[in-house]
């Protein structure tokens, strides 16, 4: 922008050709961003991982975003994917999944319709202190999330049987120690 009010100015002083300048010059500059935010519709089914990295990876790139994002992004988000066509399979519903940037990073909300509740944010730790044949399977890969991810948020709606997911990654710095940021998540009609 500050190159752009220059050659203005320069363009200014050129025209006027040594007139004397009898009053002020301002200038308004305004920025018009590019799309920030996208969504897709992706089948139930595991087989529908790959587009899912595939958007991921399109939207990433398109946004010139830190490559170092989609790792964490990726892994998340088949996390909790697999996990709804694993565990919802009362609905035949496509998930949708939106993706939105910000500042140093990416939010993305999954959004699941036609299920029953269940807050990934009020899931128990894995105690990984435990000896592994003492463990209870389940668990890890949530567990693991809300330690890569910068923040994870949970809402459900009973009206319309509609569970949003919304996690946040950036680049700014390491998650939080013991783990990221966790919400009580909202619910309609509690």
């Amino acid at each position: 922008m500050a190159e752009l009010a220059a050659v203005l100015l320069e363009s200014l002083q050129a025209f006027a050709k040594g007139a004397p300048q009898e009053d002020d010059i301002t200038v308004v500059l305004v920025k018009r961003e590019v799309a920030m935010t996208d969504h897709r519709m992706f089948n139930r089914s595991f087989d529908s991982i790959q587009d899912i990295f595939a958007f991921t990876s399109g939207f990433i790139a398109g946004q010139r975003l830190d490559p170092g994002l989609l790792p964490t992004v990726d892994l998340a988000l088949e996390e909790l994917f697999t996990n709804m066509v694993k565990y919802s399979r009362m609905s035949d519903a496509a998930v949708r999944i939106d993706m939105t940037r910000v500042e140093n990073g990416v939010e993305v909300t999954l959004t699941d319709y036609d299920v029953e509740p269940f807050d990934v944010t009020r899931s128990p730790d894995a105690d990984i202190a435990l000896p592994i044949e003492q463990r209870k399977a389940g668990g890890l890969g949530l567990h693991l999330i809300r330690r890569l991810v910068d923040s994870i948020e949970y809402d459900y709606s009973k009206e319309t049987r509609q569970s949003r997911i919304t996690f946040r990654k950036t680049m700014a710095g390491p998650p939080p120690p013991g783990g990221a940021a966790r919400s009580g998540g909202k619910h309609a009609g509690d």
